[in-house]
């Protein structure tokens, strides 16, 4: 296909939209052609055959919202693309990541420039922002040298390798013998990298000059790179772009070479952005503004969000007690951070500053953060809206200025929550509504020293747990209310009277053991369920908060794993991580010496099983088990949604024991041949690795799950 001979229309296929591109049948080369269609990466624009006539063959490629030369247009062009971005190391990762898809296909590029970059939404994932290759009217096959023989040398000599642009210069060169290398294209893609670190400009000159370019391409004049950020400069200029820019191709770095060196930045890149969110989360009163300056420089994604899916901006408005608390939320304001950001419960920043934050910051923070753009009438998952966090937790003496800030930029104080309740009734009746109620006869469950009530709690249902005054252990409350994470269950409020301790906890629908009771059970759970891969997900995640809070679950097992409905329109199902009554603290190695091994008998790790079944005593100093008992358990948990109830390891308590101590899982076989392939080898048996030293960890598998649901989304599309 030659550029300048095709023809795009907008159209559709299967009911998607799509760009339709028709050309002259006698332009298409057959072999070439056939090379193009078998590309298949999510950062290359895939072309797809969809008809011919006498005259045209017609292609059909994803409709895409913009190009990478019109981010950096001006404000008031119409071509401006004004979307969102990924961050930049996430884009120039995609960018190399598709390129070194082209070479190992034993093709170049060629035509390699800002406009040939296309930005899609949603191909990846909702509201998920992908830079694809595109415009392949030049990409040739490569020969073993990695050359690749095309058609004369392009008019646009800006983004061209100097080897070619020597090539153009020199009038006397035989075109027909032009050869453009997979080097050459790392070049050019240098220039690209460059260009969206400069916010458009080009790295050897002015785009309004391009005939200064060529010149200082060949001459090795760079004359932009200083205008690179000097934390950014640190990162790209000597790891990156100097490699990739160099004049002798011999000496320029590979495709794959420039995957693994941006996936090392990126790793850097990751470890200052935890060390951003840790020092944001953390109930200081020290000033951390000189910190968090420091951080923003080096070009971090101020977006990341913790395990709990809060960003920097969440995490200042909920825990930052400091007289800098405006100063420091103006620093990751101007860093360019979503304030519109929402949380797995659906609070923005507002949300968690009108909740949390009580003390004299509490007017200026909200005025910074309206100045800024954020949307004081969002509601959260609950039906609440700023107001009604203000209102229902809030105790600031400074209320009063808050509310009557909010109310002129028209949030209702009127206006119902999930529970029928109003910012106003919370302002007049809160103190009057803080104890939890519940109704004797609505037992849900029952435990050796407790009893679980369907009860009420501050306007909102809620599950009451009742616990026996002297089995109550105050230290066991701790990590319950530590804890905060879209899939584990929420501790609301505990209090007591002389026989009991009450704990108001967020009501789920049902536990996961009872998905599989009989169908005449009344118990049994008929609701709506995610699709099995979103489960896992959920439950690695909600399990690798657990761990990264440094604590050790201990109870794992399908009773304890509870599954919530959502109020609302759409009732979306979250599977949640219940029953802390056996957390504990753990040490820096992820260890913890307990007094004994507690917890449901079929469902042991070895190492733990072993101490059980050889009658060992605990000692003080000795270890019963770690984080890594919790993931082998967690594979367990998996195979039983597998089998569909069963265990893996078979079916009798003493069955069961023998044969994880043989590390026979005997009932592996009776899983689907297809989830065998997408679990089994890659996920189950590393979850399931006796040693606990060479067991994967829990943010491995949540990782793996990644992976595996994109395949799982790619077959699916095929």
């Amino acid at each position: 296909m030659e550029e300048g001979l095709r023809h795009v229309f907008k159209g559709e296929l299967r009911g998607r939209h799509v760009e339709t591109i028709r050309i002259e049948k006698h332009r298409v080369k057959i072999k070439e052609e056939a090379d193009l269609l078998k590309l298949d990466h999510p950062n290359i624009l895939r072309l797809v055959p969809c008809g011919n006539d006498n005259d045209y063959m017609y292609f059909a490629l994803e409709l895409c919202v913009g190009s990478l030369n019109q981010l950096f247009l001006i404000s008031d062009d119409a071509q401006k693309y004004s979307g969102s971005m990924p961050h930049h190391i996430d884009a120039l990762l995609q960018l190399a990541s598709g390129l070194e898809y082209i070479h190992s296909k034993n093709l170049v590029h060629g035509n390699i420039k800002p406009e040939n970059v296309l930005i899609s939404m949603g191909s990846a994932g909702q509201d998920e922002t992908t830079l694809k290759w595109a415009n392949f009217g030049l990409t040739r096959n490569i020969d073993e040298l990695g050359r690749g023989r095309t058609s004369p040398v392009r008019e646009n000599k800006a983004w061209l390798a100097p080897e070619l642009l020597s090539l153009k210069l020199n009038s006397t060169a035989d075109k027909r013998e032009y050869q453009e290398t997979i080097q050459s294209d790392i070049f050019a893609q240098g220039l690209v990298f460059a260009s969206l670190l400069l916010k458009g400009e080009h790295l050897y000159g002015s785009i309004n000059h391009e005939n200064q370019i060529p010149d200082n391409i060949i001459g090795r004049n760079a004359i932009n790179m200083q205008k690179i950020d000097g934390k950014l400069r640190d990162l790209y200029e000597n790891d990156l772009l100097k490699k990739m820019l160099k004049n002798d191709p011999k000496e320029r770095m590979t495709s794959t070479e420039v995957v693994d060196q941006l996936t090392s930045i990126k790793t850097q890149l990751i470890e200052k952005e935890r060390e951003l969110l840790k020092l944001c989360g953390s109930d200081s009163r020290l000033d951390v503004t000189e910190k968090i300056k420091n951080l923003i420089q080096f070009g971090i994604n101020l977006n990341a969000k913790d395990n709990g899916g809060r960003n920097a901006l969440h995490l200042l408005c909920r825990y930052y007690s400091s007289s800098k608390l405006s100063a420091a939320i103006k620093l990751v304001i101007e860093g360019g951070i979503n304030v519109n950001a929402r949380d797995p419960d659906g609070l923005n920043a507002i949300h968690s500053l009108c909740r949390y934050h009580s003390s004299q910051n509490l007017i200026d923070s909200i005025q910074i953060l309206i100045q800024s753009g954020i949307d004081t009438t969002a509601k959260t998952n609950d039906g609440s809206t700023t107001l009604h966090y203000l209102c229902r937790y809030n105790s600031s003496p400074h209320i009063i200025d808050a509310v009557e800030i909010l109310t002129k930029l028209e949030v209702n104080l009127m206006e119902k929550d999930g529970s029928g309740r109003s910012a106003f009734y919370y302002s007049h009746f809160k103190d009057t509504e803080m104890k939890i109620s519940f109704d004797r006869k609505k037992q849900i469950g029952r435990g050796s020293f407790s009893v679980v009530f369907k009860g009420m709690f501050k306007g909102r249902e809620v599950a009451v747990k009742r616990v026996e005054i002297h089995h109550v252990d105050g230290r066991e409350e701790e990590p319950m209310l530590k804890l905060h994470h879209r899939n584990i269950v929420r501790l609301l409020h505990c209090e007591k009277d002389d026989d009991f301790r009450y704990y108001a906890l967020e009501l789920c629908v049902a536990s996961l053991d009872q998905l599989f009771l009989k169908s005449d059970n009344p118990k049994k759970y008929d609701g709506p369920m995610p699709r099995q891969i979103v489960v896992f997900s959920q439950l690695a995640k909600g399990l690798a908060y657990i761990h990264s809070e440094r604590l050790i679950h201990r109870e794992i097992k399908p009773s304890n794993i509870l599954i919530m409905q959502c109020p609302g329109k759409y009732q979306e199902i979250i599977i949640k991580w219940s029953d802390f009554g056996l957390s504990k603290s753990v040490n820096e190695k992820g260890l913890h010496s307990w007094t004994g091994v507690r917890g449901t008998r079929t469902w042991y790790a070895p190492e733990v099983l072993k101490k059980l079944i050889n009658g060992k005593k605990a000692e003080q100093e000795e270890f019963w088990g770690t984080v890594q008992s919790d993931v082998f358990v967690l594979g367990l948990v998996f195979g039983y949604l597998f089998l569909m109830g069963e265990h893996l390891y078979g079916s009798s308590e003493t069955e069961i024991h023998k044969n994880i101590i043989k590390k026979k899982p005997v009932n592996m076989q009776k899983i689907d041949e297809k989830l065998h392939k997408y679990y089994e080898d890659d996920l189950l048996m590393k979850m399931l690795e006796h040693d606990p030293k060479k067991r994967i960890t829990s943010k491995e598998v949540v990782e793996q799950l990644e992976s595996i649901n994109n395949k799982v989304i790619l077959c699916i599309m095929s």
